[in-house]
């Protein structure tokens, strides 16, 4: 019977693959203290897409790790949407993620288990304690960790890591779940139940670069905001009402002139700087809403949350 399940997104990395699979088999036959872990352990795999030959990767490790399970998706998804699949495939008791750079070493899993076994959990968290990350992607990720807390209310650490280990309670509420935009940390913090964080210790990635570009954290950033704030909206109706209350008092001013018989010449740029001003405020106002009427148009759709084209491994049972 199964009893751990962990989640390992691929896109582009499937060279990641074959290194991963042997430390990680290591760490739980010294864990379980058993030389097959097939028994206990399956390693889902969701390749979310890859451009090259991760699949084919995927397939081959397969037939040398007889725990690996491997779910091919129609297209690129984005990587919370594959671990979405994960879980919803899992089997275990305990259920994990992490990515396949192994810059949050497996090493660190026991320690994981331990802690939510140990204590009255449902989730636990691993801190960095120290982030070897490169410095501009350390500075982004902060950066929009602490603009999501204050916007959407959240306390979150900083520096929380990807690894994360969940009992079975917490993924099948994760699962009940229907919303088509997905931003894991927040949803993780929306369903609530018991965190603990732990410290665990980072690692530089074995080899390649993250296919995370700032364009892509931009637009993640930009998603979390829109899933679990409303207060882009908030702000542009406050900025609303002082445009309008600086429109009220504009116009007062010019009423008092006219009584006193003030005779002012109105100055262009005066003029010219106010419409810009109150047509940007519009457009924002506009522009915002427009976000928030598509993400709605998302949800209502319909449409899967994935699609897959191919299972292999564990999973032919």
């Amino acid at each position: 019977m199964i009893e751990y399940s962990f989640i390992v997104p691929v896109y582009n990395d499937g060279y990641l693959v074959e290194p991963f699979c042997v430390e990680f088999e290591k760490v739980f036959k010294d864990y379980l203290d058993l030389e097959d872990i097939r028994e206990k352990v399956e390693l889902i795999f969701i390749n979310d897409g890859s451009e090259n030959d991760s699949f084919k990767t995927l397939k081959e490790q397969s037939v040398k790790f007889a725990f690996i399970k491997a779910i091919d998706l129609s297209r690129n998804f984005g990587q919370h949407i594959a671990i979405s699949c994960g879980y919803e495939h899992a089997k275990g008791k305990y259920i994990g993620m992490m990515n396949v750079d192994m810059q949050d070493p497996p090493s660190e899993i026991p320690k994981l288990l331990n802690c939510i076994k140990n204590n009255d959990c449902d989730i636990v968290l691993g801190l960095r304690k120290e982030d070897v990350r490169p410095y501009s992607e350390r500075i982004s990720s902060h950066a929009f960790n602490f603009l999501l807390n204050k916007l959407s209310g959240f306390g979150a650490p900083l520096n929380t890591a990807t690894l994360r280990v969940m009992n079975r309670r917490f993924i099948d509420g994760y699962n009940r779940l229907e919303e088509k935009t997905r931003y894991l940390p927040g949803l993780e913090l929306w369903l609530g139940f018991k965190h603990i964080h732990v410290d665990i210790k980072q690692q530089k990635r074995k080899s390649g670069k993250s296919s995370y570009t700032f364009k892509k954290r931009l637009m993640m950033a930009a998603d979390a905001i829109l899933s679990f704030s409303d207060l882009p909206l908030r702000v542009t109706a406050y900025m609303g009402i002082v445009v309008a209350f600086l429109g009220f008092l504009l116009g007062l001013i010019l009423v008092v002139q006219k009584i006193f018989f003030i005779e002012l010449q109105p100055g262009y740029t005066s003029t010219i700087s106010l419409i810009v001003f109150i047509g940007g405020v519009q457009i924002l106002v506009v522009g915002l809403s427009g976000l928030y009427v598509g993400r709605i148009l998302n949800e209502t759709r319909g449409r899967p949350l994935y699609l897959i084209r191919e299972m292999i491994g564990a999973s032919d049972d």
